[in-house]
């Protein structure tokens, strides 16, 4: 068997491997800083409360589902192994429907096809403001398409599809409209249907039917920003405290909380001075521009700014590494607001809980460690951290959360609101 013959044969199999090693690599070594700003916009629960939260409104299920799979964006690994075996399976789904459509399409034009879906879908996930919910949703839509278009009986799929389009749509929301298509001499009558669906479901939901047409979760645009991609990437970096990566890969920062960072990881890699730091961070109140500085500290202002979710995220950083304990918390608090669909942040609790403990603020801390504790991720954490709630010398067993308590204690604290 030559070479050729090989390539025809197992035509599918080369492309499909070929997506998931491309999509793979693509966002573990260049955009590993999307998916993971998305895990730190989200606060999964192991609930019943929550799913339940989420199962009342027209696309909940698409939603929770996408924010358990967010949960493990956390790792970037993770998120590129997620990434390509969700768009395999897109493109495994798009080649299956277009059988089932065109029996007749030869193999050579029905593969190019298949991986548009997959290419829509990478495209929407390049985009900050599109969450996982969307991609789930017409995941879900093609696995049911693909059971109705399986039954041959014209009239038997009708009745089916009409039942279906009700319940995919309360599941998945607007993008069940793709169900459509399953019968095309009848889409007068389950375009009706849906439609029905969309305007019902928002006499009984708290959003407007312009909302639910775009789909609850489907856009984040409109809202507060995620943050630029320099934000983000360097939020990613600070956060697993690659100091050299960051004073590599930003010099000329445009974001002013990215010019930030590169001041704090000259400092932390040795490259500057306690002294040129302050004088970098902080400058006279003469000074202070028409760019709203966000904190202050006596007759100072940090030139530190909360313009967006990662941002406010560097900042937060930024003063946990400094003990600035004060500044640190509102940061924090400043980057859950920043949050589209009034979500929590895990990322944001931690840093918070930490804080309690540095304060004291002890029924606090185990508050957020309640929370805390019906997560996957943050539950060892959680194990680990809840000692020093229980037993507050322990703290001396932390040397930067010891340090972070003393510099507190000597420090007066100033909050700017």
């Amino acid at each position: 068997m030559n070479k050729n013959s090989i390539i025809s044969k197992y035509w599918e199999q080369i492309a499909v491997s070929l997506l998931a090693i491309i999509v793979c690599c693509f966002w573990l070594f260049f955009y590993p800083f999307i998916p993971v700003a998305r895990e730190m916009s989200q606060l999964f629960l192991w609930n019943g409360d929550y799913l339940t939260e989420r199962l009342s409104v027209p696309g909940g299920i698409a939603q929770y589902l996408g924010e358990c799979i967010t949960q493990f964006f956390i790792n970037p690994v993770y998120a590129a192994l997620v990434y390509a075996i969700l768009f395999v399976v897109a493109q495994q789904l798009s080649s299956k429907l277009l059988r089932q459509f065109f029996p007749t399409l030869k193999s050579k034009v029905s593969i190019p096809l298949s991986l548009l879906p997959p290419i829509l879908l990478w495209y929407m996930a390049m985009l900050p403001h599109i969450p996982l919910t969307p991609t789930i949703a017409a995941l879900l839509v093609m696995m049911i398409g693909c059971v109705v278009m399986s039954i041959h009986a014209k009239r038997t799929r009708l009745i089916i599809l009409c039942f279906v389009i009700a319940v995919m749509y309360w599941l998945t929301g607007p993008m069940s409209i793709l169900l459509v298509l399953c019968s095309i001499r009848w889409i007068p009558l389950t375009a009706t249907l849906f439609a029905s669906c969309l305007i019902g479901s928002s006499y009984i939901t708290p959003y407007p039917l312009e909302q639910i047409i775009k789909g609850i979760d489907y856009d984040w645009s409109g809202v507060k920003e995620m943050g630029t991609y320099e934000e983000m990437e360097c939020d990613m970096l600070i956060r697993q405290q690659e100091w050299i990566q960051v004073l590599r890969k930003f010099k000329h920062p445009v974001s002013p909380a990215v010019r930030s960072a590169v001041i704090l990881a000259s400092y932390q890699s040795g490259q500057m001075s306690y002294q040129e730091l302050m004088s970098k961070l902080v400058v006279p109140v003469s000074m202070f521009d028409s760019e709203p500085s966000v904190f202050c500290m006596g007759e100072n202002h940090f030139t530190l700014y909360l313009g967006s979710l990662s941002s406010a995220f560097i900042v937060s950083e930024l003063a946990t590494q400094l003990s600035w304990t004060a500044i640190s918390q509102r940061a924090a608090f400043e980057a859950m607001e920043y949050i589209p669909n009034a979500n929590k942040s895990g990322r944001a609790l931690k840093t918070l809980t930490e804080i309690c403990i540095i304060t004291g603020q002890y029924a606090l801390a185990e508050k957020y460690l309640s929370i805390l504790d019906q997560t996957i991720f943050y539950r060892r954490w959680v194990k680990k951290i809840r000692s020093l709630v229980d037993n507050p010398k322990l703290i001396e067993q932390y040397p930067f959360m010891k340090a972070s308590r003393e510099s507190y204690l000597k420090t007066k604290d100033y909050f700017f609101i």
